[in-house]
């Protein structure tokens, strides 16, 4: 079942830079394209670029879930049922996306 927002909806007004359900967050690359391939470096340095993206998704992802636990408990989300449960969709589907990456972590140091 999809608890996505209708597309018809405006964002939020956001006076003082908080984050609003269309924003989309600044992605920073975590390795050049342009990287060569040493041949002295270990194999494990495939398994540390999948680590590092690990950690950045899940820095990503716990400040998603900060930002919509604050909006959500803000007085004026509480006042408004359709904004207020857009929101609990959005941070149930934050939460289970951080699950799904905290598992298949799990799995790849498993896999060593």
């Amino acid at each position: 079942m999809d608890h996505r927002p209708p597309t018809r909806t405006q964002p939020a007004a956001s006076a003082n830079k908080l984050p609003t359900i269309h924003s989309n967050p600044v992605m920073k690359r975590s390795f050049s394209s342009t990287a060569t391939v040493d041949p002295d470096r270990p194999a494990s340095a495939s398994t540390d670029q999948a680590k590092e993206w690990n950690k950045q998704a899940l820095s990503y992802n716990l400040q998603m879930k900060t930002a919509l636990t604050e909006l959500l408990n803000d007085a004026r989300a509480k006042g408004s049922g359709q904004g207020s449960r857009c929101l609990q969709n959005i941070l149930m589907d934050t939460e289970r996306q951080m699950r799904d990456n905290r598992r298949k972590s799990l799995n790849t140091r498993g896999e060593k």
